[in-house]
């Protein structure tokens, strides 16, 4: 075995690996150690994607000329003086890496002049000793400046396995966007290869710090974003969230801070993501910029080589903290009538009909009292025996009549009081899938089975809480043939089950027996269900969290089943009161997929669509 003793150089070229991965990392670190020198302003100049040069300059405290070999010197830092600050560390950067790392692979200037100081003074570590640097006079108004060339020039091994020069501008930028999103007092300036490509100014109120939001997320996010500002328990949670018309494919729209620190933790996520449960479409994103202050003793910033992970030490109380304020903002979001709800119609020419009279034929709309028996459609009847719509008490205008004695145009009740419903009334039902309502806004579109869907989720997570979700038993109990795992299982989580209506008990190792159902699956797949709850458990799931949120997957499956398909004509009075019970229910603008179940299309849209006033 031969043993190979490694020199100086090396190990810092090795050890710069862990802080400069690629000219992203220098950017962000050299942005960092501008923010915490007191900038009021932040240049950053970039060449050929970084590789050929990096320039960040800043006009901050500056650093006095006799610490400016320190300041290129590993394990040297200003941030940090003692234990305390140590316990409780309030900067971006404090473990004094990365000028050293740069520098080791890297043509590193630093120019620096003191807030008093009578000139500027700049320094260029080289292959020598740090004591052989020269420390010479410079030309520099105030702050600090530093200029990063021929990126792993010394390093051929690493230089070939950079990106092109336009992707790697493009991770600059993101680091850019990240940090400038971090302190909206600061004003920030990006260019590349002498084109300014972001100009930032400081943003001394919400509306300037919302528009620097939407300029950096961009997109539509400004029309979908909400502020949030909760405080309990000596945190505070501040930002903005996107509604969930606003998600995405992939989680790139997500920035979160802790104390202005660029974080990306588990624990934080997870408590947004829960938040958006059940308001986002299969594997969709929220999109979000949250900033969470703590006290800096309750957070563990040494837990990443680049400081991009943290540690909570009351990550649950965290967690939940973060879950209920976001949880909060969309609920207030969603019982707003009209929050990001309106939609332009778009305008498309009518047609005649190919070799017609010329005569557009419009499509049928349902009629607004259908036949009793329209009503009696298999299938209707056990729906309503479980969980019927909320009739009216009494009558509304032009519902009084029978179906047999209403007029084919009955009158709508006015929907322009002070004391209106927010959905308005009912007007018509649209190829049996739609249902026409007006307001004093003008016309609200509504998806019957989304809308439906949603009620019925949500008054079943209330009976759960309350133990009342009915359950109906089997004259022939069906026999489930299971994994032992599984079968063990059914007997740990047996109240479990019950508590969402299954009945199921082990008859043997490998079986067990269902004698009991939802009584509104009683006529689905509740055999199915079954296996599925049951592989679930038997999966491991851990905590009474994790079984909770499979229960809210099974109440939301039987939700879905139960409501209202497409295909059924309903009558004024399920209508309305269709649409009083979205009203009352939370989280009435989305089903339990994630998909909208009403729009809103203002009058002045009507008027556009038909040039009214042109």
């Amino acid at each position: 075995m031969t043993i190979c003793l490694l020199d100086d150089q090396l190990i810092s070229q090795i050890a710069a690996g862990e802080v400069v991965e690629r000219p992203a990392s220098i950017v962000k670190e050299l942005m960092e150690n501008s923010l915490d020198a007191g900038a009021g302003w932040i240049n950053v100049d970039i060449e050929h994607g970084g590789l050929r040069r990096i320039l960040v300059a800043d006009d901050g405290r500056g650093i006095d000329r006799d610490e400016l070999p320190l300041a290129v010197a590993r394990h040297a830092t200003s941030k940090i003086d003692s234990l305390d600050a140590l316990e409780a560390v309030a900067s971006l950067g404090f473990r004094g890496e990365a000028l050293a790392s740069i520098a080791s692979v890297a043509q590193l200037t630093l120019t620096s002049r003191a807030l008093e100081a009578d000139r500027a003074y700049a320094v260029t570590p080289g292959e020598q000793q740090l004591q052989n640097d020269t420390i010479r006079p410079a030309a520099l108004d105030r702050g600090t400046r530093v200029e990063v060339r021929e990126l792993f020039a010394r390093i051929p091994a690493r230089r070939k396995f950079l990106r092109a020069p336009a992707t790697e501008f493009s991770h600059i930028r993101k680091a850019f966007n990240q940090l400038a999103l971090s302190r909206f007092d600061i004003g920030f300036v990006l260019r590349h290869d002498g084109t300014e490509v972001s100009r930032l100014a400081p943003a001394d109120d919400l509306d300037a710090m919302q528009t620097r939001v939407e300029k950096l997320i961009g997109g539509a996010f400004g029309d979908h974003a909400v502020a949030v500002d909760e405080q309990a328990a000596g945190m505070r949670l501040s930002g903005w969230i996107a509604t969930p018309g606003f998600s995405r494919g992939q989680a790139d729209r997500q920035y979160s801070y802790v104390n202005h620190r660029p974080i990306r933790d588990k624990v934080f996520n997870h408590g947004v993501r829960l938040a958006y449960r059940d308001l986002l479409h299969n594997q969709r994103h929220p999109a979000y910029v949250l900033y969470l202050d703590v006290d800096p003793r309750q957070v563990d910033v040494n837990a990443h080589p680049a400081k991009a992970e943290v540690r909570f030490r009351e990550s649950r109380l965290v967690h939940d903290f973060v879950f209920r304020s976001v949880g909060r903002a969309l609920a207030a979001v969603e019982a707003k009538p009209h929050a990001a709800r309106e939609v332009e119609l778009p305008v498309s020419e009518p047609v005649a009909p190919a070799g017609g009279s010329g005569e557009i034929t419009p499509r049928p709309v349902s009629r607004l009292f259908d036949s009793p028996a329209a009503a009696e459609q298999p299938g209707i009847a056990q729906t309503r025996a479980a969980y019927a719509f909320q009739m009216p008490t009494a009558p509304m205008e032009g519902a009084s009549q029978t179906p047999e004695q209403a007029p084919a145009a009955p009158a709508t009740p006015q929907t322009d009081a002070e004391d209106a419903p927010a959905l308005g009334y009912a007007l018509a039902q649209l190829h049996d899938i739609y249902i026409l309502a007006q307001n004093r806004q003008g016309l609200i579109l509504v998806d019957m089975h989304a809308a439906h869907e949603r009620v019925l989720y949500e008054q079943l997570k209330q009976e759960y809480s309350a133990g009342r979700i009915q359950s109906k038993r089997l004259l022939v109990p069906e026999t489930l043939s299971l994994a032992e795992a599984e079968a063990a299982a059914v007997e740990t989580h047996a109240e479990a089950l019950e508590a969402v209506g299954l009945e199921i008990t082990r008859a043997g190792p490998t079986t067990a027996l269902l004698r009991g159902v939802p009584a509104l699956l009683a006529n689905e797949d509740y055999v199915a269900l079954a296996y599925d709850m049951v592989a679930d458990l038997g999966d491991g799931l851990r905590g009474p969290q994790a079984v909770r949120d499979r229960i809210d997957d099974v109440l939301a499956d039987m939700g879905c089943k139960a409501a209202v398909k497409a295909g059924r004509r309903l009558t004024l009075t399920e209508m309305n009161a269709l649409l009083r019970d979205m009203e009352h229910t939370d989280r009435a603008g989305h089903c339990n997929h994630g998909r909208p179940s009403w729009v809103q299309v203002d009058m002045s849209g009507l008027d556009r669509l038909f040039m009214r006033g042109k």
